[in-house]
């Protein structure tokens, strides 16, 4: 019981520092709560918090021998650079227009409890754009790995089934924490003009969601 709680801390710790620096995440999350879409802004943070997870788990169980073989395929790796190019496409030419329209017809931005007039039986796709964004990072693994064997080699983890557990769990969980704070931030921002800005700024979400695409698209090709 020792070793999991030790474990979930460090895990904690990890996942927190760990998701912080700039990523598809982060801009995903970031626009979605900069716009209000609290909800929204939460799947997506759940579904790139659980890659993570799952990813660790899978390492600390012994598996990664099996992970990299799966995430090391180039068409999967090309498919996930591909999705992070069409979605930052979509957000720059089709989502900019819808903003900016949404912007000139409202002059105050509805609040979080507010009815949310978009799909209802789209919502669950959120989850799906966090966790591709998550698996489209080709160093994830590798970076994950290295941790987790550095924790290992100074006896700050145990290589048990429950530390394991512990440091995945963790990981998880301080991955979301970061996502989070960075969401109840930006919600109780809605009228600073820092999250008028950042509403303003859908084209330059699209653009660096376009140049992590083709920047993980060459880091692909380039093992070829």
């Amino acid at each position: 019981m020792r070793g999991f709680s030790l474990a979930l801390v460090v895990g904690l710790l990890a996942g927190f520092l760990g998701a912080i620096p700039p990523g598809p995440l982060n801009v995903t999350i970031i626009r979605k709560a900069s716009h209000t879409h609290r909800k929204a802004a939460y799947r997506v943070a759940f579904g790139g918090a659980l890659v993570d997870m799952l990813l660790c788990a899978g390492i600390g169980l012994g598996f990664a021998w099996i992970l990299e073989r799966i995430v090391t395929i180039t068409w999967v790796k090309l498919t996930l650079a591909f999705f992070l190019l069409a979605y930052g496409l979509k957000v720059l030419l089709w989502d900019r227009k819808r903003d900016a329209a949404r912007a000139r017809e409202m002059e105050v931005e509805r609040d979080d409890d507010e009815p949310d007039v978009r799909p209802k039986n789209l919502d669950h796709l959120h989850f799906f754009v966090g966790f591709f964004q998550g698996a489209a990072n080709p160093a994830l693994l590798v970076n994950w790995t290295f941790l987790i064997s550095f924790l290992v080699g100074h006896r700050i983890l145990n290589p048990t089934a429950g530390s394991a557990a512990g440091f995945a769990l963790g990981v998880g969980l301080g991955v979301f924490g970061w996502f989070a704070l960075v969401i109840e931030i930006l919600d109780r921002l809605k009228t600073h003009p820092i999250a008028a800005w950042l509403r303003r700024s859908t084209a330059f979400a699209g653009i660096l969601l376009i140049l992590f695409g083709l920047y993980f698209t060459y880091r692909t090709l380039g093992e070829l």
